[in-house]
């Protein structure tokens, strides 16, 4: 599904005075952790008197594990008397996963930076890691997405809801928390939540409406990507 950043944003509560402030929380969250470019559709429902929340997301899609091939070139190198895996970086985006997995494998002595865009590794046999080292998995955004939606969620709950469900499939989030036990009602809820949220029209006048900070940093952050890429 293509979406635009936050094209659904909507936030119900029961208690109808409170969902103005349920809904700062979740935009102010949701910019504390980055998230709003990756959100397409968001609902959520709280229910103080059942002492009951609930959200759905859909996610826009993301990308693939990424491999070094996919941001770096590698071959060997003789600089200085000395033979090297030189990694040629070609995103940056994903040059702090690099290098934490290079210190992991080589250990800091062996990872020199020489410049923005090469990095030298001193290894046992520099043309066997050369040849191995394109294939790695450095970064998984799907993995890191779904731990930043789970952290999201427990600190956009209202405290004291303790008892917690969630599930991530197909880039979709669905997330209830309670004092009491989760029933299987509620769960039927959250589906059909989610059935709306992904049928749902986008609305001119709700798109304004969320036209705030969580909006503009969606703006920002896309084009931001867009220039890295």
């Amino acid at each position: 599904m293509n979406m635009e950043p936050l094209e659904i944003f909507t936030v119900y509560s029961a208690v109808e005075s409170e969902a103005a402030v349920y809904r700062d929380i979740t935009a102010d969250v949701m910019s504390d952790l980055r998230l709003a470019s990756a959100v397409g559709r968001i609902r959520v429902e709280i229910y103080p008197a059942k002492s009951l929340y609930m959200m759905t997301a859909i996610l826009r899609d993301v990308e693939m594990p990424i491999r070094i091939s996919d941001m770096a070139t590698v071959e060997t190198s003789y600089e200085n008397g000395e033979d090297y895996v030189k990694i040629t970086i070609d995103r940056e985006k994903y040059m702090p996963d690099l290098t934490r997995y290079l210190w992991d494998k080589y250990t800091p002595a062996n990872v020199v930076q020489a410049d923005r865009w090469t990095i030298l590794v001193r290894a046992e046999d520099s043309k066997k890691d050369a040849a191995d080292l394109p294939a790695h998995i450095i970064a998984n955004p799907s993995k890191n997405l779904h731990a930043d939606m789970v952290e999201f969620s427990i600190r956009a709950v209202p405290e004291g809801f303790r008892v917690r469900y969630h599930t991530f499939e197909n880039n979709e989030f669905t997330f209830i928390a309670s004092e009491d036990i989760i029933e299987p009602n509620q769960l039927n809820h959250a589906k059909k939540m989610m059935d709306e949220l992904r049928s749902a029209v986008p609305d001119v006048t709700e798109t304004k409406n969320a036209d705030g900070k969580e909006k503009r940093e969606a703006r920002n952050r896309a084009e931001n990507t867009e220039e890295e890429q």
